[in-house]
């Protein structure tokens, strides 16, 4: 009896195990909004404006997501010398939000110190805040009107900055990865 307790126990264990790992890989979807007017069909050359800076985010890290985003663009896209030469102006952003969340413990012990206050068990919630920074991609004509955004809310976590640039790098791709939109790309 104990032994097949066990076993489905077990089961269990490796079940939930694998829906928790399921849930860690599931990555976030890059946010897309774009002119259905603009033709995105012949760009050529980008060139890369300064950034736009929120108080939140750190100059090195800001300097990171503006190296991932231009590494990425040259493998596409020739440099234009200047904004003007450009075919089209690249500006990059991140945002950060000071976020909360709730947790609720799974089984704490909690008591008290008088009659009328008792021993027992519950789930009392606990809360923590954490930054959650969002990585923009703008992408302007040469007069600097928006063609394109894309954005990605990023992972969340304290790395190491060679880290940090890697994820950068990742993240810069997956937005990327979605200009022009394949509506531009039709050939009619």
């Amino acid at each position: 009896m104990f032994a097949v307790l066990c076993r489905y126990l077990s089961i269990a264990f490796v079940l939930s195990m694998l829906l928790w790992i399921g849930g860690c890989a599931n990555t976030k979807p890059v946010a897309v909004d774009y002119d259905p007017q603009a033709d995105l069909t012949h760009l050529e050359t980008f060139y890369l404006l300064e950034p736009l800076v929120d108080e939140l985010v750190s100059p090195l890290e800001m300097k990171r997501a503006n190296q991932a985003v231009d590494e990425t663009l040259r493998r596409r896209y020739l440099v234009a010398d200047s904004a003007a030469s450009a075919d089209f102006l690249v500006q990059v952003q991140l945002q950060t939000v000071e976020q909360t969340t709730l947790q609720q413990d799974p089984m704490v012990v909690y008591g008290g110190y008088s009659r009328w206050n008792y021993w027992g068990f519950g789930a009392p919630l606990r809360s923590s805040q954490y930054r959650e920074s969002t990585l923009i991609v703008d992408v302007l004509s040469p007069s600097r009107s928006p063609l394109w955004r894309g954005s990605l809310v990023m992972q969340p976590g304290k790395r190491k900055p060679e880290e940090a640039y890697q994820l950068l790098r990742e993240e810069a791709a997956q937005i990327l990865n979605r200009f022009p939109p394949v509506k531009a790309l039709s050939l009619d």
